[in-house]
């Protein structure tokens, strides 16, 4: 990390950690359960839930609400819980980071740095490598589906 990269580390940090641990974690949580909500419609959708029963007619209905349900508040929940543990300990990695930046004398910058091109490579590479990912999870949406 050369110093404009940790001025940029130190700004952005500065700002991204105003609203606290708490509020950051809560955030993590709800989009946890944004996830788990979007997973249990793709694997419910999926799923024959009302096959091997025997309801006939309306009631036909009850074991899709009943395992539907089910897996709804457990993807949720499970969803939730992760995002709200990770978004916890990015934070206090973060955080741990930023204040042992400060200890060892680097000061924040009262305005977000300039990078120039080199500075530019983790990014580029993370930006690279997220791309691919999601291209192959596109891709086995559409063969799978």
């Amino acid at each position: 990390m050369n110093e404009r990269q940790r001025d940029l580390f130190l700004w952005l940090w500065s700002q991204r950690r105003k609203p606290g641990q708490q509020a950051i974690a809560l955030r993590g949580a709800a989009i946890g359960a944004l996830g788990g909500l979007v997973f249990a419609l793709i694997l419910g959708g999926e799923s024959d839930l009302s096959r091997g029963t025997t309801y006939t007619g309306l009631s036909v209905i009850i074991p899709i609400i009943e395992r539907g349900g089910m897996l709804l508040l457990l993807s949720v929940g499970a969803f939730g819980l992760l995002g709200f543990i990770l978004a916890n300990r990015v934070f206090a990695a973060q955080e741990a980071m930023y204040q042992s930046m400060l200890a060892s004398g680097a000061r924040v910058p009262e305005q977000k740095p300039q990078m120039q091109p080199g500075d530019r490579g983790p990014a580029v590479a993370v930006a690279i490598a997220a791309a691919i990912i999601a291209a192959f999870i596109v891709i086995l949406f559409v063969n799978y589906w």
